[in-house]
């Protein structure tokens, strides 16, 4: 038998015939215990921090779809049409961005948005500079007799009015001029050019929402916002086109709205 043998003989003896006293037996199993408690405790943090990443970058992920969305911001409301129904459609995502420009005099509408149900159409646009700032909500009232020019502290908050000679009452000045006999600068037509007959309400604003409404028919399968300005402001020009609007997601909406 070589050295090393006899030595691990020698000492395997000696271990067997070893005996360890209860309480040191106890303290050594008791440690053992703890050190394997710690050493899950550890993970089960590991695991609880992991989760909670994976819950921060899924969370905001909800919230974005509905803040992201124009129709979710209270300034959006107009006449009631951009309810709670509007905001819990846009939350799921039933809104469709969109991204169309009609540019002149260094003025730009841009169309951002547009929500639609079977009966409804919700418009988000900006009227901006070259810089993609808002425009300044200003009125040119050279020439017309002023019955209020619709400032507060200095602050454009409303409309200017105006007395007409020969007519009673009195008109309003607005922000977004057309040269069409029904004053309307947006409305809707069908794949031939004919208009949709729909209540139609705007803010009339450097942003905000076009809406468009029916008394309660269904829109055609094919429909375009056609738009004709001739002045923005103080600033005359043209800005005319037609957009087609996206109703593969109207059906959705409708049933998300009720």
């Amino acid at each position: 038998m070589s050295i090393s043998d006899e030595i691990k003989q020698s000492l395997t003896e000696q271990f067997d015939k070893t005996q360890v006293p209860e309480d040191v037996d106890r303290r050594v199993r008791q440690s053992f215990v703890q050190f394997h408690e710690k050493k899950e405790n550890k993970k089960m943090k590991k695991n609880i921090i992991a989760f909670s990443i994976a819950a921060a970058v899924l969370i905001p992920t909800g919230a974005y779809s509905l803040s992201s969305s124009y129709f979710a911001k209270d300034q959006a409301d107009i006449n009631g049409l951009v309810g709670s129904g509007v905001q819990h459609a846009v939350s799921e995502g039933l809104s469709v961005p969109i991204d169309r420009k009609i540019t002149d005099q260094g003025i730009t509408i841009h169309f951002k948005e547009v929500y639609v149900e079977d009966t409804k159409v919700l418009v988000h646009y900006r009227i901006e500079k070259p810089d993609g700032a808002l425009v300044p909500w200003e009125f040119d009232t050279t020439g017309l007799q002023i019955i209020s020019d619709g400032k507060k502290d200095g602050k454009q908050v409303e409309n200017p009015t105006y007395q007409e000679p020969g007519v009673e009452g009195f008109s309003q000045l607005s922000f977004i001029g057309t040269g069409r006999k029904d004053h309307l600068p947006f409305r809707l037509t069908d794949a031939v050019g004919k208009e949709i007959e729909t209540g139609i309400a705007d803010k009339d604003q450097p942003e905000g929402v076009i809406a468009f409404v029916t008394s309660g028919a269904s829109l055609p399968q094919t429909i375009k916002l056609n738009v004709d300005i001739d002045r923005i402001g103080k600033a005359k020009g043209s800005w005319k086109g037609d957009i087609a609007i996206d109703q593969s997601k109207a059906k959705q909406a409708t049933d998300a709205a009720r």
